[in-house]
């Protein structure tokens, strides 16, 4: 049997091997033009993205309840209803306080659901506080309160916690001024009340936001003084642009520019209430000049809610898609002009 046809010899196991090897680079040559195509495609894409604007937040239009008081109160709308009424208005997060939720778990779970079906965020949850207090109990009560809104304000998605230090008036009303309470007591209970809750909003995530609300809040002074004194990242401030006025209600005596005190608190800004009182046909508010305020904002590369608190007479149901239309306004012009 001829076996010539069996065997390999030399010549042809060589000719075996480099074709083996061959084969073998090509393989590897093929893996390395597919990875470096690979490569390449990442690096073409990171490319064409470095020289496009990058998405950033912006300053969604948002409303507070406390635009809504009357209309609860008088049965025009159930608080139920607010997130998709918001929705319908092109308001894009809503703001939601403390004196509308009573601390019903019922209530803040329609609200969080009703939010999520109208596609809207829960920018921030307000509290109401007075620090002008007599007593370590009634101060450790005022914490107890805040304390269990940060829980609300959590479970809502609710990144800001609004605060403030005591009730607004034309004037501090002398009745919640107990007899020997000075500012300086005010002022100290409420800084260690607030460093107290620091932990506790690193906890959850929750900034919160001081607002110029009257007593020991009332200027750009005092809110910068507050926040500085409770040295967290977690505390910031809310700009309102109304309460500027002695009397915010009705828009009246400035005491300090809200435009002024703008850049001041700019720093620490993390949250702003838009007080409208009417609506121009030219979409202007004919106290506050917002189209100002906007371009400060963006100068200060603002970038949190402008949340809409509606104090005038009219009805909110027909004057909220004015000023959200107001505001949108103001904030597409301010964008144009950088």
């Amino acid at each position: 049997m001829d076996t010539t046809h069996l065997t390999i010899s030399g010549v042809d196991r060589c000719v075996v091997h480099r074709c083996a090897a061959v084969r073998r680079g090509m393989v590897c040559r093929w893996w390395t033009v597919t990875v470096c195509l690979a490569i390449l495609g990442l690096c073409l894409r990171e490319g064409q993205g470095a020289g496009q604007e990058k998405p950033t937040a912006t300053m969604k239009i948002a409303v507070s309840t406390a635009s809504f008081v009357r209309a609860f109160r008088e049965k025009k709308l159930a608080l139920a209803q607010f997130p998709e009424v918001c929705a319908r208005a092109g308001v894009e997060a809503i703001e939601l306080n403390d004196f509308c939720l009573n601390g019903d778990w019922t209530i803040v779970r329609e609200l969080r659901q009703g939010a999520d079906q109208a596609g809207l965020d829960i920018c921030a949850v307000a509290v109401e506080s007075n620090f002008y207090r007599a007593s370590p109990a009634e101060i450790e009560r005022e914490r107890r309160h805040i304390e269990e809104y940060v829980g609300i304000a959590s479970y809502l998605h609710a990144p800001l916690l609004r605060v403030d230090t005591s009730p607004y008036g034309k004037q501090l009303p002398a009745a919640i001024v107990p007899p020997g309470v000075t500012e300086d007591m005010a002022f100290a209970a409420a800084v260690q009340t607030f460093r107290s809750l620091m932990p506790l909003a690193e906890k959850h995530r929750i900034t919160f936001v001081l607002e110029n609300h009257g007593g020991i809040s009332r200027t750009s002074a005092d809110q910068l003084k507050i926040t500085r004194a409770v040295g967290s990242q977690w505390f910031r401030i809310n700009l309102d642009t109304g309460n500027y006025h002695a009397d915010p209600m009705a828009g009246t005596d400035p005491f300090e520019d809200f435009l002024e005190a703008t850049p001041k608190v700019g720093p620490y800004l993390a949250f702003c209430h838009a007080k409208i009182w009417d609506v121009t046909d030219d979409l202007r508010e004919p106290t506050l000049d917002y189209d100002r305020f906007f371009v400060l904002l963006r100068k200060l590369d603002y970038r949190g809610p402008i949340s809409i608190e509606f104090m005038g007479r009219k009805d909110v149901m027909e004057m909220l898609p004015k000023c959200v239309a107001l505001l949108k306004r103001c904030r597409a012009n301010a964008s144009g002009r950088q």
